[in-house]
């Protein structure tokens, strides 16, 4: 009973009088109340009493939520200019000091210097890029290992979560609207550089190296030894294939696999005119770029398809920033990128559907290139942002996938190739940033892929079962088998690159779709076939880039498939097939470095 009282009492807080009161009236109430039922008192008009010791019982309760403010939220003469102290319990390690307005340090509790509370900026801008801490380095044969544990007072480092559909959601609305910086999880320390000083400011100062044609891009400090690349947010490794493309030394490396200056710059020209071009809400909007005009290519009539395709066009310009080694939380356009992803989640459905307002034979399309555009994102950073956003674009992939493997233009179509190339390297992302894909999708995508195959080995490719077969579908099937890591024996695969072969890019025939799959498949192969190719395209496609006026650094829609997805379409396709040098690795490649990759553009293939 004592122990109750007292309960009962601290929360009316420092007003001892009504404390008192309170205590004196329990005590007589709790006296009457035995004398009631243990004595013969209680005998005699029993309901009179009790009722008076109900209405005793009810003021006395009136006045404890008065004591508390359970029915006046401020007591007398109080406001509303209090001070709220506020204190992040979980973090391990977190002591009782925190900072004042000043920058001072201060004590909680009962501390005289008071922290106001502030919301943060709807969108601030990233910080300068030499303020970003830096991932620490790994020695370049250490093996790939979950990230080291965080330092003490440091937010704890999280895995990604595994594709629950369980999970709970993250609202999508602006939830990229904080700075890199605002994350949890995302401040790993610089680390000093052996030998970069004597005195400790110099040892805690890392020295970069600007990239000649880039010169905003910093590269990580050249006395260490290349470090395997880290996700920004939680600090876990890239994925193996995505390494290359967030490396330090990217463009020695891309050098022997046929990367030149000139590409290098013609990419830096493409990024720049894509971040002039986006629109103020973070979109690249297609129609304002020509996109929609109906060409009747191959002879069919699409309606003009591509005018409402704003989500789709926005994922593919964001996949050319995204190879390049920029991210929203690194790089020299990570604003822009930010932008992008948040025009994307802005306009994503509950279901996960990505195609936003575009028309019949554009809506897959844009969804496959948006939730590719997610997946990458979220693979290259670990931003849990992006985790439930990415886990519901896949979600949708899944079931909109036909019974026999592939997927068209609606949910549960029976399927084309063409579809079947960006949803499946949609799922090979999501795969790279941890979630999981069923193994019944992956069976019907094989069982798919072999039913539009033909030729003596299944090597060559047609647009639908039982078409005839092209060149361009059998280089998406190509790049598909690599990423399936299916259907891809040695006979398969030179069977098709050896049709490929035989129509190379060529300046007054330019499809870019046909080349984005014919590089990205023959970059796999990595052989005098890749030679032969890097060659022509080089040679077709940057004399194309425009160097003029507003259009700097762009390519004309005036191609195959130009009409339909408009200039941010032909620049983002041409910006993707000049950065296959480090976008993803070759999967069988030899290691970097052997004499196979000495072999340049403009000379013969060396023999094997």
């Amino acid at each position: 009973m004592s122990f109750g009282c007292h309960s009962i009492l601290g929360a009316i807080g420092p007003d001892y009088t009504l404390q008192w009161v309170l205590f004196a009236g329990l005590s007589i109430w709790t006296v009457l109340l035995m004398i009631l039922m243990w004595t013969r008192w209680g005998q005699a008009r029993p309901l009179v009493k009790c009722i008076a010791l109900s209405f005793f019982a009810h003021m006395l309760l009136f006045l404890f939520m008065w004591g508390t403010r359970v029915l006046n939220s401020l007591p007398p003469g109080e406001s509303l200019t209090g001070t709220t102290h506020v204190r992040l319990i979980d973090e391990p390690g977190n002591s009782d000091h925190f900072a004042g307005p000043d920058g001072s340090e201060g004590v909680l509790p009962g501390d005289s210097v008071e922290k106001p509370i502030t919301a943060p900026d709807l969108l601030p801008a990233p910080p300068p890029e030499e303020t970003k801490p830096a991932v620490e380095a790994v020695a370049q044969n250490e093996p790939l290992a979950p990230a080291p544990m965080p330092e003490q007072g440091a937010a704890p480092v999280e895995p990604p979560l595994p594709m629950d559909p369980s999970m709970e959601a993250t609202p999508p609305e602006n939830q990229l609207r904080q700075s890199p910086d605002q994350l949890a999880g995302n401040q790993l320390r610089e680390q000093p550089l052996p030998g970069a000083g004597t005195n400790e400011t110099a040892a805690n100062t890392p020295r970069f190296l600007e990239d000649p044609l880039n010169p905003a891009r910093q590269h990580m400090p050249v006395s260490q030894p290349a470090a395997i690349p880290r996700r920004a947010a939680d600090g876990e490794a890239i994925a193996p294939q995505l390494q290359l493309r967030m490396r330090s030394d990217r463009f020695e490396r891309a050098r022997q696999f046929g990367a030149t200056p000139d590409t290098e710059r013609s990419v830096q020209l493409a990024l720049k005119w894509l971040v002039a071009n986006q629109n103020a809400d973070g979109r690249w909007i297609a129609a304002a770029h020509g996109a929609g005009k109906e060409t009747r290519a191959l002879g069919q009539d699409r309606q003009g398809a591509g005018q409402k395709a704003d989500m789709g066009i926005t994922g593919l310009a964001l996949l050319a920033f995204l190879a390049s080694g920029q991210t929203h939380l690194e790089g020299e356009h990570r604003e822009t990128i930010q932008h992008g992803l948040e025009f994307l989640l802005a306009n994503q459905a509950e279901d996960g559907n990505l195609s936003g307002e575009a028309e019949l034979f554009a809506r897959m399309y844009c969804h496959g290139i948006c939730s590719l555009a997610l997946s990458e994102a979220y693979a290259l950073t670990g931003d849990r942002r992006l985790h439930e956003p990415a886990r519901r674009a896949v979600q949708y992939t899944i079931s909109a996938q036909h019974v026999g493997g592939g997927w068209r233009y609606q949910p549960h179509d029976a399927g084309d190739l063409s579809q079947f190339g960006w949803q499946l390297m949609s799922l090979k992302s999501a795969e790279m940033a941890g979630m999981r894909v069923p193994d019944e999708t992956r069976v019907r995508m094989i069982r798919f892929l072999r039913s539009v195959t033909g030729g003596r080995y299944k090597g060559l490719a047609s647009y639908r079962p039982g078409e005839q077969v092209t060149r361009p579908m059998t280089a998406e099937a190509l790049a598909c088998r690599y990423f399936l890591d299916a259907e891809n024996s040695p006979e398969t695969i030179e069977e098709a690159a050896t049709f490929i072969s035989q129509e190379l890019p060529r300046g007054d025939r330019v499809n870019l779709y046909y080349w984005y799959y014919g590089t990205l498949g023959l970059f796999q192969k990595h052989d005098a076939d890749w030679v032969r190719w890097n060659n022509a395209m080089q040679a077709a496609l940057l004399p194309k880039q425009r160097g003029d006026d507003q259009y700097l650094g762009s390519w004309d829609p005036d191609q195959v498939w130009g009409g339909y997805g408009g200039r941010v379409y032909s620049t983002s396709l041409a910006c993707l097939c000049l950065e296959a040098y480090y976008r993803y690795l070759p999967v069988y490649a030899d290691p970097v470095g052997s004499d196979r990759w000495t072999e340049v553009p403009g000379q013969p293939a060396r023999p094997r």
